[in-house]
């Protein structure tokens, strides 16, 4: 049963209820006539006409580059001063259930063997409030990968639409019914009675077996499987497919400035790029296009599930929509499930 209900006419409400004590609110808005999140300021800004944004809002924890220490050399020698973090509270509105579960994967790695406070100091402070899925495309797959369209991993507060418009709010975690606590003035006890708006389920892909695509890449004999080149022969290496992902994490470290001084940044990084494992000698142990898709692949049905519990895919299908060649992430699942 729902704890509140949210009108839509009263979203600028809360948009301000949140502005106002401090917090950023970021919610789908349309830039360059496609939808991605973005910090608003008003209820105006705010697209529903979507089915995921463009970009992941994992851009908002875990930045394209940020600093993480500056440097200087002077007759002393060399110094370097971390940068000091101070997360701005924030409000992502409006994810759909596929996002909000990778939320999870991302924590694994950034709290793997050490912790990584670039991140977790801004989870810490976002509140996730999913809106579950009434639309989406041929590209949605996550009954495939185990969630589906009202999945709660991840979630803070959960939306359902209903017919006339409006939602049903649900608390999910205490961050979630605080956050209701605090923005109470935003929200109704009752609704209009109007029934949900029926939920759009992505089909379970036919022939795609999980457990099996596991137990096939653990499997070394399969490593070297010609069957590699032939699915993923028209990869271009863009990493687009990387930049897209919710899950996607790796980045680069390096000192950007003069000899004396300059500052020391973190920046996203991708697989899928040919100097990736480029070594210093010159040799790169994936010197084809294929062997670095293949690692992507990988990453997400073996190594993930292997290392942590949480899932390395979440179905979203971002990578299929963003891929200048099509190359379809599930056909590859389907084979490697035969």
């Amino acid at each position: 049963m729902a704890d509140k209900f949210l009108k839509r006419e009263n979203l600028g409400r809360l948009i301000d209820s949140v502005r106002n004590g401090g917090a950023r609110f970021v919610a789908p808005a349309i830039d360059a006539r496609q939808a991605v999140y973005r910090a608003i300021s008003g209820a105006d800004e705010v697209t529903w006409d979507y089915i995921l944004p463009r970009n992941s809002f994992k851009d908002y924890l875990f930045p394209q580059t940020e600093v993480v220490a500056e440097y200087s050399i002077g007759e002393g020698g060399v110094e370097i001063r971390g940068r000091e973090l101070s997360p701005k509270d924030t409000v992502v509105f409006g994810s759909r259930p596929c996002e909000a579960a990778s939320l999870a994967s991302l924590r694994s790695v950034f709290t793997w063997d050490s912790v990584d406070e670039f991140y977790t100091a801004r989870e810490d402070k976002t509140t996730v409030v999913t809106v579950a899925c009434t639309n989406g495309d041929e590209a949605c797959f996550c009954t495939t990968v185990g969630l589906s369209p009202e999945s709660v991993a991840g979630s803070d507060v959960m939306l359902r639409e209903t017919a006339d418009g409006d939602f049903s709010v649900t608390a999910i975690t205490g961050r979630g019914r605080g956050f209701l606590s605090a923005h109470s003035a935003a929200f109704e006890d009752s609704g209009s009675g109007s029934a949900q708006k029926p939920l759009f389920v992505p089909e379970k892909i036919e022939g795609v077996d999980i457990s099996r695509i596991k137990e096939r890449l653990a499997r070394k004999e399969h490593y070297d499987d010609p069957v590699w080149a032939g699915l993923t022969r028209k990869c271009i290496g863009c990493g687009a497919c990387t930049f897209v992902c919710p899950t996607c994490h790796c980045f680069d470290i390096i000192d950007e400035g003069t000899a004396f001084e300059g500052e020391r940044r973190k920046n996203w990084d991708a697989c899928q790029f040919d100097s990736f494992t480029l070594h210093a000698s010159g040799h790169n142990p994936r010197d084809a296009q294929f062997k670095r898709w293949r690692n992507r692949f990988m990453c997400k049905f073996n190594f993930y599930p292997n290392k942590f519990n949480s899932r390395g895919c979440v179905g979203c299908g971002r990578c299929i929509r963003v891929c200048p060649v099509r190359l379809d992430i599930t056909e590859v699942m389907e084979e490697m499930s035969r």
